[in-house]
């Protein structure tokens, strides 16, 4: 193969096709694991946080009423517990839904008491919520948290990958790298190749994907099927995986010739 510098026209090429997806799907995954990290923050917060609450001058009702309670395990580890409690303090009914949630790795039936607190007996709980407060408190905060990061992560990367598009489509001075490819994917109407762009800074490898039509698949680096041809924009970060005709790149036919002549090996003379 020729030098990389002078596989391309001296000039600036526009991509016209870059095969990779807009971020809007990015944000639109995003936006549900916040959703779900907001929901379970809504969920499970405000009862933990009264709970804390009760915990400090704790009072056992004996004479309170439990109905409808009930305990489900999911995943083997996660415990989901509600009921519906009724008492009486000082002549007034007091009526509270209660729900629970977290890591047990036990499956027996749980016994519980209804607990009030003494300073307010409006805010209650079940004995089982009090000896699972700091089980709960880490639970919920450790799903929210991750739940959060991983969303704002993948926003952050729609954002990259928008940006990515839009200097691709900007005619520029484009850089030839090989890249490795690790997977290739049948979908309908084509193919998702993935392939490593680069080490993070933990040398975790860097993937990305690049979508192919019909008929269509890498630009190949010898016979292996082991490493392609991309390029890399003017100021982009992550390269864009070429196709086996060219036809991403806005060249003519002899410019397109021309590259696909630099990019076959010479036989030894």
């Amino acid at each position: 193969m020729t030098s990389p510098d002078a596989l391309f026209p001296d000039r600036d090429i526009k991509i016209k096709r870059t095969g990779v997806w807009p971020g809007l799907f990015r944000y639109l995954g995003a936006l549900m694991l916040i959703g779900l990290a907001v929901f379970f923050a809504i969920w499970q917060g405000p009862g933990i946080v009264d709970d804390w609450m009760i915990a400090q001058d704790p009072v056992i009702v004996e004479d309170a009423l439990i109905t409808n309670g009930e305990c489900s395990i999911s995943r083997a580890v996660f415990v989901d517990c509600s009921a519906h409690v009724s008492y009486e303090v000082k002549g007034k009914e007091i009526e509270k839904d209660i729900e629970l949630m977290f890591l047990d790795f036990g499956s027996g039936d749980y016994a519980v008491d209804v607990v009030r607190s003494e300073a307010q007996p409006a805010k209650a709980t079940l004995s089982l919520g009090l000896g699972m407060l700091w089980n709960r408190t880490i639970t919920v905060a450790v799903i929210v948290g991750l739940l959060a990061v991983f969303g704002l992560a993948l926003f952050r990367s729609g954002l990259i990958q928008d940006r990515n598009r839009r200097l691709a489509r900007r005619p520029s001075r484009l850089t030839p790298v090989a890249v490795p490819v690790t997977q290739i994917n049948k979908v309908v109407g084509g193919s998702v190749v993935q392939y490593q762009y680069g080490l993070g800074k933990k040398q975790q490898p860097l993937l990305t994907t690049s979508r192919f039509r019909k008929n269509e698949g890498p630009l190949w680096l010898g016979n292996d099927g082991m490493t392609a041809l991309a390029v890399l924009p003017t100021n982009a970060s992550v390269p864009i995986l070429l196709d086996n005709d060219l036809e991403r790149l806005d060249l003519s036919a002899s410019e397109r010739a021309e590259v696909q002549a630099r990019l076959t090996p010479r036989e030894p003379a």
